[in-house]
Protein backbone atom coordinates (compact mmCIF):
# COMPACT_ATOMS: atom_id res chain seq x y z
CA UNK A 1 0.00 0.00 0.00
CA UNK A 2 1.54 3.44 -0.92
CA UNK A 3 1.87 6.02 1.46
CA UNK A 4 2.04 9.14 -1.65
CA UNK A 5 -0.50 11.51 -0.74
CA UNK A 6 -3.81 11.93 -3.46
CA UNK A 7 -3.19 15.27 -5.23
CA UNK A 8 -6.27 16.86 -6.94
CA UNK A 9 -5.07 17.77 -10.64
CA UNK A 10 -5.87 21.56 -11.55
CA UNK A 11 -8.27 21.73 -14.74
CA UNK A 12 -5.35 23.27 -16.75
CA UNK A 13 -1.94 22.22 -16.02
CA UNK A 14 1.48 24.12 -16.26
CA UNK A 15 4.13 22.89 -18.46
CA UNK A 16 7.63 22.38 -17.99
CA UNK A 17 8.43 25.41 -19.14
CA UNK A 18 6.00 27.19 -16.45
CA UNK A 19 3.01 28.18 -19.64
CA UNK A 20 -0.24 26.93 -18.98
CA UNK A 21 -1.03 23.64 -21.13
CA UNK A 22 -3.58 24.24 -24.03
CA UNK A 23 -6.66 23.54 -22.69
CA UNK A 24 -8.22 20.09 -23.69
CA UNK A 25 -9.72 19.32 -27.09
CA UNK A 26 -13.29 19.91 -26.91
CA UNK A 27 -15.44 16.20 -26.10
CA UNK A 28 -17.65 16.80 -29.18
CA UNK A 29 -15.81 16.87 -32.62
CA UNK A 30 -16.64 20.14 -34.52
CA UNK A 31 -16.88 20.32 -38.08
CA UNK A 32 -16.22 22.80 -40.61
CA UNK A 33 -19.13 25.47 -41.55
CA UNK A 34 -20.50 24.76 -44.94
CA UNK A 35 -23.58 26.06 -46.74
CA UNK A 36 -25.73 23.63 -45.65
CA UNK A 37 -24.92 24.76 -42.44
CA UNK A 38 -25.38 28.29 -42.95
CA UNK A 39 -29.21 28.23 -41.66
CA UNK A 40 -29.28 26.89 -38.31
CA UNK A 41 -26.17 28.57 -37.31
CA UNK A 42 -28.00 31.83 -38.14
CA UNK A 43 -31.00 30.65 -36.28
CA UNK A 44 -28.61 30.25 -33.57
CA UNK A 45 -27.11 33.49 -33.84
CA UNK A 46 -30.21 35.11 -34.14
CA UNK A 47 -31.78 33.37 -31.08
CA UNK A 48 -28.44 34.92 -28.69
CA UNK A 49 -28.92 38.11 -30.44
CA UNK A 50 -32.44 38.02 -29.21
CA UNK A 51 -31.47 37.59 -25.98
CA UNK A 52 -28.70 40.61 -25.78
CA UNK A 53 -30.14 43.74 -24.35
CA UNK A 54 -27.60 45.33 -26.38
CA UNK A 55 -28.52 44.07 -29.94
CA UNK A 56 -32.22 42.70 -29.62
CA UNK A 57 -33.56 45.87 -29.89
CA UNK A 58 -32.23 46.44 -33.53
CA UNK A 59 -33.81 42.89 -34.35
CA UNK A 60 -37.16 42.68 -33.00
CA UNK A 61 -39.03 44.16 -35.69
CA UNK A 62 -37.60 41.97 -38.45
CA UNK A 63 -39.57 38.42 -39.60
CA UNK A 64 -36.98 35.88 -38.77
CA UNK A 65 -38.64 34.01 -41.27
CA UNK A 66 -37.53 35.86 -44.00
CA UNK A 67 -34.78 37.07 -42.48
CA UNK A 68 -32.75 34.58 -41.71
CA UNK A 69 -33.18 32.69 -45.32
CA UNK A 70 -32.15 36.47 -47.15
CA UNK A 71 -28.88 36.45 -44.78
CA UNK A 72 -28.06 32.82 -45.37
CA UNK A 73 -27.80 34.04 -49.16
CA UNK A 74 -25.89 36.96 -48.25
CA UNK A 75 -23.20 34.62 -46.31
CA UNK A 76 -23.58 32.05 -48.84
CA UNK A 77 -22.67 34.46 -52.02
CA UNK A 78 -19.54 35.91 -49.15
CA UNK A 79 -18.36 32.36 -48.54
CA UNK A 80 -19.03 29.51 -50.94
CA UNK A 81 -19.95 32.07 -54.10
CA UNK A 82 -23.50 30.88 -54.77
CA UNK A 83 -24.78 34.21 -55.98
CA UNK A 84 -27.59 33.59 -54.07
CA UNK A 85 -27.95 36.81 -52.54
CA UNK A 86 -29.07 40.04 -54.61
CA UNK A 87 -29.55 43.45 -53.21
CA UNK A 88 -28.20 45.77 -50.79
CA UNK A 89 -27.00 44.80 -47.50
CA UNK A 90 -25.97 48.21 -46.30
CA UNK A 91 -29.21 49.82 -46.75
CA UNK A 92 -31.29 48.53 -44.21
CA UNK A 93 -28.24 50.07 -41.27
CA UNK A 94 -28.79 53.43 -42.57
CA UNK A 95 -32.25 52.95 -40.61
CA UNK A 96 -31.02 51.89 -37.82
CA UNK A 97 -30.51 55.10 -35.30
CA UNK A 98 -28.11 55.19 -32.44
CA UNK A 99 -25.49 52.37 -33.66
CA UNK A 100 -22.13 52.99 -32.44
CA UNK A 101 -19.14 51.04 -32.25
CA UNK A 102 -20.18 48.99 -29.13
CA UNK A 103 -22.89 47.35 -31.36
CA UNK A 104 -20.64 46.06 -34.11
CA UNK A 105 -18.06 44.65 -31.29
CA UNK A 106 -20.95 42.93 -29.42
CA UNK A 107 -22.06 41.61 -32.93
CA UNK A 108 -19.05 40.57 -33.47
CA UNK A 109 -18.31 38.67 -30.65
CA UNK A 110 -21.58 36.64 -30.94
CA UNK A 111 -20.95 35.54 -34.17
CA UNK A 112 -17.68 34.66 -33.02
CA UNK A 113 -18.74 32.77 -29.85
CA UNK A 114 -21.88 31.23 -31.76
CA UNK A 115 -19.94 29.60 -34.83
CA UNK A 116 -17.24 28.85 -32.20
CA UNK A 117 -19.49 26.46 -29.76
CA UNK A 118 -20.42 24.42 -33.48
CA UNK A 119 -17.70 24.36 -36.53
CA UNK A 120 -14.22 24.94 -36.49
CA UNK A 121 -12.34 24.94 -40.13
CA UNK A 122 -11.52 27.29 -43.00
CA UNK A 123 -14.94 28.25 -43.50
CA UNK A 124 -15.84 28.90 -39.77
CA UNK A 125 -12.60 31.20 -40.04
CA UNK A 126 -13.15 32.79 -43.54
CA UNK A 127 -16.42 33.86 -41.89
CA UNK A 128 -15.11 35.28 -38.78
CA UNK A 129 -12.95 37.37 -41.38
CA UNK A 130 -15.38 38.67 -43.78
CA UNK A 131 -17.88 39.38 -40.50
CA UNK A 132 -14.70 41.51 -39.30
CA UNK A 133 -14.23 43.09 -42.85
CA UNK A 134 -18.24 43.74 -43.35
CA UNK A 135 -18.57 45.07 -39.75
CA UNK A 136 -15.46 47.62 -40.43
CA UNK A 137 -16.96 49.07 -43.63
CA UNK A 138 -20.20 49.16 -42.30
CA UNK A 139 -18.91 51.29 -39.72
CA UNK A 140 -16.99 53.58 -42.00
CA UNK A 141 -20.02 54.23 -44.12
CA UNK A 142 -22.43 55.00 -41.31
CA UNK A 143 -19.38 57.31 -40.22
CA UNK A 144 -18.97 55.47 -36.66
CA UNK A 145 -15.41 54.94 -35.81
CA UNK A 146 -14.52 51.32 -35.66
CA UNK A 147 -13.62 50.61 -31.86
CA UNK A 148 -11.01 47.82 -33.71
CA UNK A 149 -9.03 48.44 -36.46
CA UNK A 150 -9.35 46.17 -39.45
CA UNK A 151 -6.41 43.91 -40.26
CA UNK A 152 -6.22 42.62 -43.54
CA UNK A 153 -5.91 38.52 -42.71
CA UNK A 154 -3.04 37.19 -44.93
CA UNK A 155 -4.11 33.90 -45.86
Amino acid sequence: MSTLPIVPVPDRLVSARGQPAPPAASAVPRNDLFDANLHSFLTEFYATIARDALLAPYFESLDMTTHIPRIADFWSTLLFHSGRYTGNAFRPHLEMPGLRSEHFERWLATLESTLDASYAGPNAERMKSYAHRVAFSMQLRLGIAPATPYKIDPR
